[in-house]
């Protein structure tokens, strides 16, 4: 058996198929970055992606105004509205690619959530752990895709 990483994992969800994002996965990352990190890189991605450039630019200009501000859940991040971004930390990532399909396999697991009972003074488990995998279409660099530069 293979063993995978622990990661940081940031992916989109949303509810609804016309807000379906193509490719959920939107970032690996190390799993050592804090939380303040992790909060601040999710708010950037969820700009970069979903903003206009006039609400970039207001953004750069006034941080604090930002209408979507990373959010935490016990362990979990989540920034923006339909779709939104997760930010997770996972264990057992592996990534398995399939040159003949041009697909690649991404399994990990969510580790299970605990609380403290403060009745019976003790910590229980409320969910266990959460088994995941995508399977997306292997993607390369920026440079390997065609950029509209402008010029004819």
């Amino acid at each position: 058996m293979k063993r995978g990483q622990k990661a940081w994992l940031v992916t989109w969800d949303w509810i609804g198929e016309h807000a379906a994002v193509e490719d959920r996965i939107a970032a690996i990352l190390r799993p050592r970055l804090s939380r303040r990190v992790i909060g601040q890189i999710v708010e950037h991605l969820y700009a970069i992606h979903s903003y206009s450039p006039t609400e970039l630019a207001a953004w750069s200009k006034r941080p604090k105004e930002n209408p979507y501000k990373a959010q935490w859940d016990d362990c979990h991040c989540h920034c923006g509205h339909n779709p939104w971004l997760n930010a997770n930390y996972v264990h057992d990532l592996i990534i398995i690619e399939d040159s003949d399909t041009g697909l690649e396999t991404i399994t990990w697991v969510h580790p299970p959530r605990y609380r403290f009972n403060q009745t019976s003074g003790k910590v229980e488990q409320v969910r266990a752990e959460i088994p995941q995998l995508v399977k997306r279409t292997i993607t390369g660099p920026l440079s390997d895709r065609e950029v509209y530069t402008g010029k004819k």
